[in-house]
């Protein structure tokens, strides 16, 4: 299945009636209802803000190998909270309409319908009493021999991105070769283990010239940045677990506004030293 070439503003009225779940063994992807074979998937966007917030865009999003999952370097997926842009700013329309953006989403999950006693994995989150919504990019692609066949039993960690392939990396220059791609200590040795089965996929994160942004920079560029986001909305049947899973996935970010330098601390340093046990005692007569 390709991606479509357009995309739907997310804050569209009534979204939700135009729009369907494609099922699949392990994705089920949203299309335009009614499109049949020639179905394609159906993108979103919107402008919204980088949330500072559970930001894990970074080259190797923090990756555990002890993680209590057992979770594969390979199945890593990067992610982060897109929320309403900061105001008053240029862009005031997308916070205006953000309520909206988020209500649109919530009426695409209700599209999937539910056991009474199935557990459901909202992409939209909240916090500080705001509301956010969740983004994901799968940082590895199995090569195209390297793909394994679907079994028909969802699964969170083994579900790729499809069409959210890195174009020809070595082309791109040493910033985004997967052999050099900055990961901590840790995870060098799964890294280097993929080299032969994968490819890496770079965030389709995009500077204000048009530039891709190197995975050193993600942090720096892209928390807190104002973007305009495409993206594609999938759900995950995890049947023997009786959970329903959304997912929202990266189709690219387009940098707005870099983002506002972080606030300095209002409390400042406060060096305390311990008195000397013998400080303000007189000599001994």
């Amino acid at each position: 299945m390709l991606p479509s070439l357009s995309a739907q503003y997310v804050g569209t009225p009534g979204i939700a009636q135009r729009v369907e779940f494609c099922a699949s063994n392990l994705l089920d992807m949203l299309i335009r209802k009614g499109s049949g074979a020639a179905a394609t998937k159906f993108n979103l966007h919107g402008v919204f803000q980088i949330a500072r917030n559970d930001f894990y865009f970074s080259p190797d999003a923090n990756f555990d190998p002890d993680n209590a999952f057992g979770t594969p370097f390979k199945d890593v997926k990067l992610s982060c909270r897109l929320a309403a842009p900061p105001s008053p700013n240029k862009f005031q329309f997308a916070c205006n309409d953000f309520n909206a953006c988020i209500t649109n989403l919530q009426a695409i999950e209700r599209l999937i319908k539910v056991g009474k006693n199935d557990e459901v994995m909202s992409i939209i989150a909240q916090h500080l009493g705001l509301q956010q919504f969740k983004l994901s990019h799968a940082l590895f692609e199995p090569k195209p021999d390297n793909y394994e066949d679907g079994s028909g039993e969802g699964n969170e960690s083994q579900v790729p991105d499809g069409d959210v392939a890195s174009d020809d990396v070595t082309e791109l220059g040493h910033d985004f070769a997967m052999a050099s791609w900055p990961v901590s200590e840790c995870c060098k040795p799964h890294l280097e283990s993929l080299l032969n089965t994968h490819d890496i996929c770079p965030i389709p994160a995009f500077n204000l010239t048009g530039h891709l942004i190197p995975p050193l920079r993600y942090e720096s560029m892209v928390k807190g940045a104002t973007v305009e986001a495409h993206f594609t909305m999938g759900h995950i049947n995890i049947k023997r677990q009786k959970r329903h899973v959304f997912v929202t996935i990266a189709r690219e970010l387009q940098i707005l506004r870099h983002p506002d330098p972080t606030p300095a601390s209002p409390f400042k340093r406060i060096k305390v030293s311990m008195p000397s046990p013998n400080k303000g005692k007189g000599r001994a007569s």
